[in-house]
């Protein structure tokens, strides 16, 4: 027989022990931050190899093209002067009787030939073609650091047939006489135009060697390029694109006309009749073309 227990001899249940407790649990503030920090990292990974797979590079169909750093952004400055050479016709879509003289101020008895600008001008204004283009480029270091002209290109946008002129101009003479510090030679009509060095001429009449790129400008040391274009057979239009560095910077600067290509045309003059400015001979009446040989 087994008799009940006295309560008061009855053991006190004992709780059972813990285990003891970790560094990493006990630090739960430094577990929750670490958590999200993982979490974030994971996410820019995903983020950053989804956008690598999906953004198209320059090199692939749909990718951004090169562009130029805003001007004001870049290390050197540029002018561009746009014109045909000397000595050249200009298509013009006018009668010669109501096309304005190729100088701002037209002085009947004047027989000194426009300036470059005022060519240029005048092209602008009238919308003439030349059938043989001269692109003057003048570059200057905006500071004393080097800027390395790594290389110069052509790109043709597009290609026509030559233009059958009824009317040609010729707003100045002196063929070649002006100075080309570095001159360099473009045929448009090739399968891969590239300007070619060629001699030049200083201002004192001095020849100057052909030089391929790279060329180097500072502020203190400028170089002018004269880029002449040859058309071939074409009515092609186009641009330069000219490559640089600079202290760690690179970039690659597109040259056109205004924001449009260049244009040069092949002329076929089987049937064109031909008109110089007055400054060249004279016109009688005080008129700004009058035909050659008449």
């Amino acid at each position: 027989m087994t008799l009940p227990l006295d309560p008061s001899q009855r053991p006190t249940p004992v709780a059972p022990a813990r285990p003891a407790m970790g560094w990493w649990r006990r630090h739960r503030v430094l577990r929750n931050w670490l958590g999200g920090v993982a979490s974030a990292v994971v996410v820019s990974v995903i983020s950053g190899v989804a956008l690598a797979y999906l953004t198209p590079s320059a090199d692939t169909p749909g990718g951004t093209p090169p562009t130029s750093a805003a001007a004001d952004e870049l290390p050197f400055s540029l002018d561009v002067l746009s014109r045909g050479d000397y000595c050249k016709a200009y298509v013009v879509n006018a009668d010669p009787g109501e096309l304005s003289s190729p100088h701002r101020v037209m002085d009947p008895e004047s027989r000194l030939p426009p300036a470059d600008d005022e060519v240029a001008e005048w092209m602008q204004r009238v919308e003439a073609i030349p059938s043989e283009g001269r692109i003057l480029l003048t570059l200057q270091g905006s500071t004393s650091k080097t800027v390395v002209l790594q290389d110069l290109t052509i790109e043709v946008v597009e290609r026509g047939p030559a233009i059958e002129a009824t009317r040609l101009y010729y707003p100045d003479s002196g063929c070649g006489a002006n100075e080309s510090p570095r001159l360099f030679k473009v045929g448009l009509d090739d399968a891969n135009p590239r300007p070619v060095p060629v001699p030049g001429t200083d201002a004192a009449g001095k020849e100057i060697p052909a030089v391929s790129f790279p060329f180097s400008v500072s502020e203190s040391d400028p170089e002018i390029f004269v880029i002449t274009a040859e058309p071939g057979r074409c009515d092609c239009t186009w641009r330069l694109r000219l490559r640089w560095t600079s202290a760690g910077r690179s970039g690659t600067l597109v040259i056109d006309d205004h924001g449009r290509p260049f244009r040069t045309a092949a002329v076929v003059d089987t049937n064109a009749r031909k008109y110089v400015a007055h400054s060249l001979k004279g016109c009688p009446g005080g008129l700004a073309w009058c035909e050659e040989g008449a």
